[in-house]
């Protein structure tokens, strides 16, 4: 893939966590978009259902969704791939109530 820094793919997100997402394109090769790099909004991890939810425009991001990426990183030595968010296949989700949900779940923990 360091021959393609740069090119955008279609992709699928195929885990959430606290510190980004990796996105699997077609030919299998992950790579992982990083939280610090999505600078449109603020992002939150919900663990409850691995997605991240934005705090302005409550945008979310799960497993399955469809994106492009654009590949920005690759350190062959380590096997990492960094990719940048380029677009959001079909609009995701505005959820309030995946965010109400988890506003309950953190209150009953408290």
């Amino acid at each position: 893939m360091e021959d393609r820094i740069g090119q955008e793919f279609d992709g699928t997100i195929s885990s959430v966590t606290s510190f980004g997402m990796f996105v699997e394109l077609d030919n299998t090769v992950e790579g992982l978009i990083r939280m610090v790099d999505m600078t449109d909004d603020y992002y939150n991890y919900i663990e409850s259902s691995y997605s991240l939810v934005g705090e302005r425009t409550k945008r979310v991001f799960r497993i399955g969704d469809q994106v492009r990426i654009k590949v920005s990183k690759v350190n062959v030595d380590f096997r990492e791939i960094d990719f940048e968010l380029v677009s959001v296949k079909e609009d995701n989700r505005l959820v309030d109530a995946v965010v109400d949900n988890v506003e309950a779940d953190e209150k009953e923990g408290e």
